[in-house]
Parts: structure tokens; sequence; C-alpha cells
């Protein structure tokens, strides 16, 4: 399989399962994650965990539904009553209140009395007149579970539980709602509720209205008196003073005093403006200055066509001194025609002068003037206001005492007649009647409301066990909590032993991990720092993560490719390539380093066509000094040279940090991360000392991925790419064009 036959899965900025992995390795940390979760994200956590909201959904809908079939029936009955506006009242006095309904406040008022004690108050009255009714209405709170956990409730405590005032929008309508066990209770109770609150405003309005009779009597004989006291009073006034220019002339003289006060502003601003600019003239002529300098002065078009005059005259003369002296006829000509443009410049300037001073006197005496009319004016307003009060008062309370007596007589005969025959200020539109169904249990909106409690407290479990699972086994925990690229996917192998395991890019034992690892291939080919890349450094997070198994069947499918690959067991402690290739572990690393012997009969040659192989010669217990020597160095720039490929194999990082040690003398690393087994944060913390040595981490590859249990984390991938495996291989393989792959020979087989 060559570099552009690898799967849809394998692309540069595909994805693995439904989930996009990252275009490119370098900068990946600073410009941070490629996505975020998406909505397949979460469909793929709830499929992990489905059983969890399965039994949450079928647990709380079972109780719900228990709780539905067996409880109680309550029954609710409704009357409704309407407000009525009430527009010919008695007159408000007192403590006497009148139930007008022409606004919200009002109607609101109304459902306060609705709900007032005293309602419930006559309401128990009523059931308490009759003994049976007053039995069944008790009946069921006597018994049963509701009673021994609240305990004995008085009438009034059970009347308000149990009623509801609910007013219509935009209405004078209101629904009284009352619930009870027994639908003839109900509807007996909420029509209780209704007539008592129309008798307790027939009531109110009833008492008030005889109060209001007598006041009103009273209060009308004592306006009647005050009101030919009054008018005594203004005549007599009318003929000690002019009232009628008192009355004619009040809106009169405000306007003119209104129109005397602007002329005066303006005079005064025109007058202000006219000194300013006489003084600037008699400044200026104090102390010598030709007048022409000022603006005003010389905006004035003679002065202004003079002083230009005057210019080219001096420029004239400046010019014919060049040629003639000063007693030339023509300089002595041009001398009395400069002189004579300044004398008729000191003219026009004398003139314009003159006419700033005329505009300044008379706009002083225009301003004295209007000083002196409103002067006048304001004395004359002062005279007729002396008396205007007083007028004024003894009209307004002729005029109050008129009005008065005329509302207290209108009252007086609205009360009389209204005493007799009070109106009432609601009617019942719908009594209530017996309900035929009971309001609760609703067991249709119980069981949908179990449905959806259940799937949403399964929902929260799902998410918080979801939450408190921090394992990495995801592309986007890889990606965009880790930081880095997905490159591969390597399945769980079932059924064979380590060795045929470290070389299952060879036999093809199982055609899903050959095609993983040609896929990351592929991958690290299309990438500029991986394709370029000599020295790769493999390595995990904690031990048992597969990073040896990765290492050697990554090395093979580079030789398969045609690339000359070593494989550098640099894991001194627990070195495992020569275990699982089944060669000699000695000699290796540990006995070139100590000068035992040299570099061709270190190496492992051909174990299969490219691929060569560099153990590490057993273990020792101090690998650090050995990795961090000039001659390991060495050995590396020897490979180097020699290889188009070096895999090293290290120890994982959160163990040891021999691989910290190698990483200044590799081109790149890959990170190996088994599903399910490492803590993300202990996977972040080991990613950020990985980068801080600058190597770039050309992705990292998620091992040991068990398709059974947890495939659907990638479905996309597998389901669809290989939904027809064994047939591709079968056609393949029929045609002739199957890839050869040569058996590995083992050193000294």
């Amino acid at each position: 399989m060559n570099d552009n036959d690898q799967p849809s899965g394998s692309r540069r900025g595909g994805y693995y399962g439904g989930y996009h992995y990252g275009e490119g390795y370098s900068g990946y940390a600073e410009t941070g994650s490629p996505h975020s979760r998406s909505l397949s994200d979460y469909l793929l956590i709830l499929r992990e965990r489905m059983w969890w909201l399965v039994v949450s959904v079928f647990v709380i809908f079972l109780g719900f539904a228990f709780y539905t079939l067996n409880a109680q029936k309550i029954y609710r009955a409704a009357a409704t009553v309407e407000i009525l506006r009430q527009k010919d009242q008695v007159f408000q006095t007192e403590d006497i209140v009148r139930q007008e309904v022409v606004n919200a406040e009002d109607f609101n008022t109304q459902i306060k009395n609705l709900e007032s004690l005293s309602i419930v108050r006559a309401v128990e009255e009523r059931l308490k007149a009759n003994q049976r009714t007053m039995l069944q209405f008790l009946a069921p709170y006597e018994k049963g579970l509701d009673a021994s956990l609240r305990g004995t409730r008085s009438i009034p405590e059970i009347l308000l539980a149990n009623r509801t005032i609910a007013p219509v929008r935009l209405s004078l309508v209101v629904n009284i709602f009352y619930v009870h066990p027994d639908p003839e209770i109900a509807a007996q109770v909420a029509n209780f509720f209704a007539e008592e609150f129309i008798d307790f405003n027939r009531n109110k309005q009833i008492q008030g209205s005889l109060r209001a009779v007598d006041d009103l009597r009273s209060q009308a004989d004592q306006q009647l008196v005050k009101i030919k006291e009054m008018e005594t009073r203004l005549s007599d006034f009318k003929e000690k003073y002019d009232t009628l220019t008192v009355e004619r002339s009040q809106d009169i003289d405000d306007q003119q005093l209104i129109s005397l006060n602007a002329r005066l502003e303006q005079d005064r601003r025109i007058f202000d403006e006219s000194r300013t600019l006489f003084e600037q003239i008699e400044f200026t002529r104090a102390n010598g200055g030709p007048l022409w300098e000022l603006n005003f002065i010389a905006q004035s078009p003679q002065v202004g066509e003079l002083l230009n005059k005057r210019t080219l005259n001096k420029i004239q003369i400046a010019t014919l001194a060049k040629k003639f002296r000063d007693r030339h006829p023509t300089m002595i000509a041009a001398h009395e025609q400069l002189q004579q443009t300044e004398n008729e410049l000191q003219r026009a300037v004398n003139s314009a002068a003159m006419a700033v001073r005329n505009e300044f006197e008379r706009a002083r005496s225009n301003f004295d003037n209007s000083l002196q009319r409103l002067a006048e004016k304001q004395k004359q307003l002062i005279d007729i206001d002396r008396i205007r009060p007083e007028y004024n008062a003894l009209v307004r309370d002729l005029n109050i005492s008129k009005e008065l007596y005329n509302h207290y007589y209108s009252r007086l005969q609205q009360a009389a007649v209204k005493v007799s025959t009070e109106g009432q200020t609601a009617v019942i539109i719908d009594r209530a009647f017996k309900p035929g169904k009971p309001y609760k249990p609703n067991i249709p909106v119980n069981l949908v409301l179990g449905l959806v409690l259940g799937g949403g407290v399964g929902l929260g479990l799902v998410f918080l066990l979801t939450f408190l699972d921090d394992k990495v086994k995801s592309a986007y925990d890889i990606e965009s909590i880790l930081g880095v690229p997905l490159i591969g996917i390597v399945p769980h192998i079932f059924s064979i032993d380590a060795q045929e395991k470290a070389r299952i890019a060879a036999d093809e034992h199982d055609k899903h991990a050959l095609e993983a690892f040609r896929s990351i291939h592929s991958t690290l080919k299309l990438n500029e720092d991986s394709r370029n890349a000599k020295v790769i450094l493999s390595t995990s997070t904690i031990p048992s993560e597969g990073k040896t198994f990765v290492s050697t069947n990554c090395a093979i499918t580079f030789a398969n490719h045609g690339e000359r690959t070593i494989v550098v067991d640099a894991d001194l402690r627990m070195p495992n390539v020569a275990k699982g290739l089944d060669i000699d572990a000695k000699p290796g690393v540990i006995q070139l380093m100590a000068g035992e012997v040299d570099l061709e009969a270190a190496i492992h040659r051909d174990y299969i066509p490219n691929l060569d192989l560099l153990p590490a010669g057993g273990s020792t217990k101090n690998p650090t000094q050995i990795l961090c020597s000039e001659a390991f160095a060495n050995l590396l720039h020897e490979l180097r040279l020699r290889y188009d490929r070096v895999i090293i194999d290290t120890p994982p990082v959160a163990t040891v940090s021999d691989a910290l040690n190698i990483l200044p003398l590799v081109d790149g690393l890959l990170l190996v991360i088994r599903f399910n087994a490492v803590k993300r944060k202990t996977a972040m913390v080991n990613i950020r000392r990985l980068r801080e040595s600058n190597v770039p981490i050309f992705g990292a590859i998620l091992n040991n991925l068990n398709t059974h249990v947890a495939g659907y984390y990638y479905s996309h991938y597998y389901d669809k790419s290989y939904k027809s495996y064994r047939r591709y291989y079968a056609e393949v393989k029929e045609s002739g064009r199957d890839e050869e792959v040569v058996s590995p020979r083992k050193s000294g087989h």
C-alpha cells in the first residue's frame, strides 16, 4: 500500500470515528485545541453509559406511575364572578370605602377582598350551618397520610390551602377554584366563596351609604350659608376697587411685561456691543495708534479700499526708488499721490469712528428708555397685584363653595335613592357544578413528567460519571484536552502472543492492526516535519501502554515502504524489543557504550529487509549515565548517517526521566496512549514536560482500542472504512496485487 492509498481516516485533517484531528503538528500547543465537543461526541458519551440512563428512567417513571395510580383523587370546581364598574357612588367621606373599578389598582383591591380572611370566615359559618355538609368537608382530612403528616388543621387553613383565585387576563372576570376529594363539596364551597364575596361588597356599600346621607345633608346646609356670605363680601370688594381692571389686565399686563423685558435685553445687548467698539476707538486714540488697525474700522468698504491703495502707492514708490532720486518729478508725483491717499484714509477712518460713536449714543439712549418703561410697568403691576390676591381669594372661595354645595346636593339625592336600591358590585356568571372527572392526579401528565424527569436525572448521572471519569479514551481527550494531534488508532488484538504482536505489521495476522500502522505511516509522511525526521523517539505516559509494540511495528511499516530503518531499545531498565522480536538481547546498547563491542557487532541486521535492530543489551541500574553520555549522542549521530529512520524506544515519562534526556538528540517524538488506561491530568503534566524540550510532538497513537466494547468512540472509522474488509483483501489477493511481506529472520536462526 503506497502513500496515496491510505484510507480516509489517515489523511491530514481527517477524522477517526467522527472526531476531527489536527492538520499538522507544529505550533499545536500554541493554537489550542482544534475543535470542541460536537453533538456526536455527546451521543457517544451517552451510548457508553446507556444503562445508567435506562435504569434512571425506569425507576423514576415507575415511581411516578405508582404514585399516580395510588394517589387520592382530587376534584376541582370553578365559579365565575364578574366585578362590575360602579359609575354612580355616594361621595366618599370619613371611613367609607367605595369599590369603583376604574383601573388595575381598583381591580386588584377587589381581588384582595375576595382573598381576605373575612370571606373565609363567612364561608366557614356557611359550612357550620349544615352539620352534614360539615362532616363531608372534614372527612378526607381526618385520616390518611395527609392527616398523619400535617396533623389536625382548622377549617380556615383547609379553605385557604385549597382555594385559588384566578383573574382572567384583560377582563373583570375572576375564576374561583376549589379542590376537594368530594366533587359535590368542591362545587358547593366554590359557590359559597362567590356568594359571600357579593354579600360582603353589598353590605359594605349599604353601611357606607347610610352614614353618607347624614353627613352630606349637614355639609350641604353649611355650604349654602357660606356661599351667601362670600357673595356679600365680593360685592363690597367690587364697589371699593375697580375689579374689572384687575380681571381684564392680568393676562395682558403679563404679556406686556414679558415684551418689555425682551426689549430691554435686546437694547442692553446692542448697547454693550456699541460701547465695546467705542471704548476700543478711545483706547487706540489714547495710545496714539492708527484706528484702521481695528477690524471693524478696517472692514469699512472705503477704509479697506484706501488701505489697499496706500499699500500699492508704497510699493510703487519702492519700485521707482530703484530708478529715480527723491527729487525726480516721477518720485515727487508718487509721494504726492501717497500723501493724498493717506489724507483720504484719515478722513474715512474718522468718518467710520464717528459712525461708531453715533451708534453708541443711540444705543445708550434706547437702553435708558427701555429701563424707564419697564420700571413704570412694574410699578403699575405692583399696584394691581396689591389688590389682586384678595380679589382672587374671594372669587376662589366663592367658586369652591358653589362646587361643594352642588356636589353635596347631588350626592345627597343619589344617596337617598341608593340606600333603598343599593346595586351589586359583582355578579355570578357561572355557578360551580359537580365535576365529572378528577383534577388530580393527571395520569398522562404525571407519566410524561416521570419520563422527562427520569431522562433528566439519567442524563445528569451519565454526564456526572463522564465528568468524574478522568481516563483518556477519545480523540476529544487527546486533541482538545491534551493538545496533541491524534495520528492513529491501533485496535485491540485478540488471541496473539507478545512476539506475534511485536511484528504483526510483517505477519499480517490482524488486518485492522496492519492497516492502522499503514495509516500512521501515511499520516507521518504527509507532515513536513515528520516526513523529514530521521530520529524519532517513542514513549508513553505510564508503563504497559504498548509503546514497544507500536515502536517495532511502526519501524516494520517504514521498512516495508523501502526506508532503511533501525529500532534502538533505549529502555535500559525494562527492555522489551529483543524479547518481543525474539532476538538475542546481547550485545546491545549497554555493551556498545561500555566499549565491549563495536557498532557492527551490536546491530542485528536485516530482521526483515530494510530493518535492523539495536537491543538494549540487558538492563542496568544507572541508565541515565549511559543516555546522557557523549558516546550515546555519537551513536545516534552515526545511526542518523546510516539510516533513513531511527526509532528509539524509551521508558514512560511519568515513571523515569530517561526519555527527557534523549529528547535533545531527536527530531521528534510519538506519544503512545493506551485506551482508558492513563488519566488526563497525568498525561497533561507529562506532555507539558515533553514540550519544554521544544522537540516537535508528531502526534499521539491511541493503542489497544477494543472495538467490541468501545468501538463506538470511533464508529465512523471502523464501520465505514472496513465495512467490507475481508472482501477487499480477498479481491486484492485474487488479482495478485497483494504486497509482499517477508517473514522475519531472527539473528542466529
